[in-house]
């Protein structure tokens, strides 16, 4: 169900997430994190052992909203961004940084909410708890994007984002690698993004 649920809300899940979150391996190491451990030892262990797709799934974030019976309403994963790891890695001598990115950063891949519970709350919920969640484990930057068709712009700046107009961009590289590097979305997409406190 929870599955189906974020599939439906969204095309851009890959087959690993999905096995990841029907495995029950995602979140493990957020959870050690939230008790206390410090998670850039395990991180540079899957490093250097060459299993970073692990460490992307134990640093994900599943959240489920269920009803009193069970019954699941919504459903949100968040991810380390592939695509600032990629980019990061790929700057000479920065490989270091495209780590710390993962314990800084983190895209929202989708968040969804059962036809027959929408209008309810739930997903500016999973929002705030998601938030709650990043910023106590100390992440810098929360960002996402939804199809621009969708006209979701209106419900992510209630909920705190800041929702980007087509084509504009933020700079995620100078804070993290001393260097700009600019994230936006792609084509008829829409990109939102929060940062922590007054980080800017």
């Amino acid at each position: 169900m929870i599955t189906a649920l974020l599939t439906e809300a969204s095309d851009d899940l890959e087959t690993g997430h999905l096995e990841s979150l029907a495995e029950g391996r995602c979140g493990t190491w957020l959870l050690d994190g939230l008790a206390g451990a410090r998670l850039v030892e395990p991180l540079v262990r899957a490093a250097a052992a060459d299993d970073m797709q692990s460490a992307a799934a134990a640093m994900s974030l599943p959240l489920v909203a269920q009803d009193r019976e069970g019954q699941v309403l919504g459903a949100l994963l968040a991810v380390p961004s592939g695509t600032v790891i990629s980019t990061v890695s790929q700057l000479p001598g920065h490989g270091q940084h495209a780590l710390l990115s993962m314990l800084k950063y983190a895209k929202i891949k989708a968040v969804a909410v059962s036809k027959d519970a929408r209008g309810r709350g739930i997903g500016a919920a999973l929002l705030k708890r998601c938030v709650q969640l990043y910023w106590q484990l100390d992440y810098m930057l929360l960002f996402g994007g939804f199809e621009t068709g969708r006209e979701l712009g209106p419900y992510y700046t209630r909920q705190g984002f800041t929702v980007l107009r087509p084509g504009q961009t933020i700079d995620v590289g100078t804070l993290l690698a001393g260097m700009p590097i600019q994230l936006g979305s792609g084509p008829g997409e829409t990109f939102f993004y929060r940062w922590r406190g007054r980080v800017r």
